[in-house]
């Protein structure tokens, strides 16, 4: 997980889903979402995200085989299905998420206008060059 596309995802629209209590155990520490997937090394960003844009049943279970693959995970989840049913429903709606810019778009948006100032910056330093200056 990198910090960088990470940072540009914390809105707060995954917080209900991604501080969501998975066990309903007395620890001091409880166990959500958010380290379910910082421990199988997912970014809790990006699929929550990619959750959002799935339909129900598919997320329902990605999520259930997530939950079961905690390591040392305990008899508390073993009704993964069920357990995922619920937190899934705790994802924003679709048109929410599909509001997020991606990445990609503001580095390639970001890079194309800059354009302009390196040509004129590359054809700057040719004259330079060519008049030996």
């Amino acid at each position: 997980m990198t910090s960088s596309a990470s940072a540009s995802k914390l809105t707060p629209q995954f917080d209900n889903f991604l501080f969501a209590r998975i066990d309903k155990s007395s620890e001091e520490t409880p166990l959500s979402v958010l380290s379910v997937l910082a421990r199988l090394g997912v970014d809790p960003w990006e699929e929550s995200a990619r959750l959002a844009q799935l339909p129900r049943l598919d997320a329902v279970k990605r999520l259930a085989s997530m939950i079961a693959a905690i390591p040392g995970a305990s008899s508390a989840y073993l009704d993964a299905g069920t357990l995922s049913g619920r937190l899934i429903s705790l994802l924003p709606s679709r048109p929410a998420v599909a509001a997020l810019p991606r990445l990609e778009a503001v580095v390639r948006s970001r890079s194309k206008s800059w354009l302009p100032v390196w040509i004129l910056l590359a054809a700057l330093v040719l004259v330079m060059i060519a008049t030996g200056h």
